[in-house]
């Protein structure tokens, strides 16, 4: 993921904020979501912050090709939305199982009012993989 967009979604992380981190593709992603966490909570600015997905890929083929978009929304004003190739995002190919994956990041200082930042994969035939959605208001 892109230092700058990870920057913003761990705002979601401010001490003192509102936050909250959700599989945001209401079931219908092929992969399963099983959990999404952070750390350390509260992050300290200046300092790294960590996000982690627990994911479960059911039974099929493996997935060797793929985008993976990010989009930050910033007091409500869309900053324009990046895709890169999926398997700069993860490992390929993504074999069925269940996988733990993290990425950090230094937290940011001097924002405030509400980010929002969606991570999402899609297939090559642009089926979502997978949707994490972080909400925060510093």
């Amino acid at each position: 993921m892109r230092a700058s967009l990870l920057a913003l979604a761990l705002l979601a992380f401010a001490p003192g904020s509102y936050s909250e981190i959700t599989d945001c593709s209401k079931g219908t992603s092929f992969f399963k979501v099983n959990a999404l966490g952070f750390w350390p909570d509260p992050p300290v600015k200046g300092e790294n912050s960590t996000i982690s997905f627990d994911y479960t890929v059911p039974d099929g083929p493996a997935i060797d090709k793929g985008t993976a978009k990010y989009s930050v929304t910033y007091n409500f004003i869309p900053i324009s939305p990046t895709t890169e190739d999926l398997c700069l995002s993860t490992t390929c190919p993504i074999l069925p199982g269940t996988y733990n994956q993290s990425t950090s990041s230094t937290f940011p200082t001097g924002l405030t009012g509400t980010v929002i930042t969606k991570i999402q994969w899609f297939d090559v035939n642009s089926k979502e993989l997978l949707c994490a959605q972080i909400k925060v208001k510093v």
